[in-house]
């Protein structure tokens, strides 16, 4: 209750200010002004994104083997929560809601997403690298950034050390903490000897140089895409600009996980109108861009999850 109640709060401080900050008349122009035919390609990038994160998490989850409608659906229910929740618990939920199936592991599921979250803040620290070699950046941003680039770098470092020790160290380790549970009750100590097992399998994903490959692959293509959806709500507005999409979309992928909030309302938009300003827009057309963004974001993906459970109910 209390993360729910400071997300309101910081939804609604953050939509006052930007109320107090706009002029109606002109982001009533701003609209007007819109060309839907970007809007209708954001759209359809958006849901060409989903498909590259499935095939990107099937690659990471290897040697499971789920179906492919069962992996949609558990990718586009976490990323929802994600979205609509002040604690981001979707990543759970949905190594949850696979773990289940047939022939799952709810450790060896966590474990794949655990590593896709590691790629993803590769590819953040990649474009804000980028960015920051583009564009003069404020201190504003630059603060987080170093934050945000250092535990990603931390986080990898673990990763790879844990993913190069030899299986018989691992092993060796795993009969030790079998060892130190003696005192437990069997049930028990199986339960977490499994599950630590499984989770340390799911770092084979950093071993095998056809699934490194894959994963760097699709997530190339992942943050690509995210950043000609940012594009194409510029573009249906009036602004051509490659760096400021970029730019955009590193800010709201550093801001939107920080503060709790409710659905990211007033912190999505806020963010929106203070980048898009540093590129001399009028906070009107940044505020436009920000709100479209965020609907383009937000509407595809209720629409897809609920297709998915729809599909996957009927297809098992």
């Amino acid at each position: 209750m209390l993360w729910l109640a400071l997300g309101i709060a910081i939804s609604a401080i953050g939509a006052g200010l930007i109320v107090r900050a706009i002029d109606p008349d002109r982001l009533a122009v701003a609209f007007a002004a819109i060309d839907w035919s970007w809007i209708s390609v954001a759209v359809a990038v958006t849901v060409a994104t989903y498909f590259a994160r499935m095939q990107r998490w099937i690659i990471l989850l290897r040697p499971l083997n789920f179906h492919r409608a069962l992996v949609m659906r558990a990718l586009l229910t976490g990323q929802l929560l994600n979205h609509l929740v002040p604690i981001r618990i979707g990543d759970v939920l949905r190594s949850i809601l696979l773990g289940r199936e047939p022939g799952g592991n709810f450790a060896r599921v966590f474990g794949s997403v655990l590593i896709e979250k590691a790629w993803d803040w590769l590819a953040l620290c990649v474009l804000m690298l980028i960015v920051a070699w583009a564009v003069p950046l404020p201190a504003w941003f630059l603060t987080p950034v170093r934050s945000i680039g250092l535990v990603a770098t931390l986080v990898l470092i673990s990763f790879v050390g844990v993913a190069v020790i030899p299986e018989y160290w691992i092993s060796r380790g795993l009969a030790r903490l079998d060892q130190a549970l003696t005192g437990w009750p069997a049930r028990w100590r199986m339960l977490v000897l499994n599950n630590l097992q499984r989770l340390l399998d799911s770092l084979t994903a950093l071993r095998q140089r056809n699934i490194i490959v894959g994963a760097a692959g699709w997530t190339a293509i992942t943050w690509g895409l995210g950043i000609a959806i940012n594009y194409a709500v510029e573009r249906a507005f009036g602004v051509d600009s490659w760096i400021a999409a970029m730019t955009l979309l590193a800010v709201l992928m550093v801001g939107v996980a920080l503060p709790p909030s409710i659905a990211a309302v007033g912190v999505f938009e806020g963010l929106s109108m203070l980048t898009l300003s540093a590129f001399g827009l009028p906070l009107e057309t940044a505020l436009a861009i920000g709100l479209m963004l965020h609907v383009v974001v937000v509407v595809p993906l209720i629409v897809c999850t609920a297709l998915a459970w729809l599909y996957a109910s009927r297809t098992h």
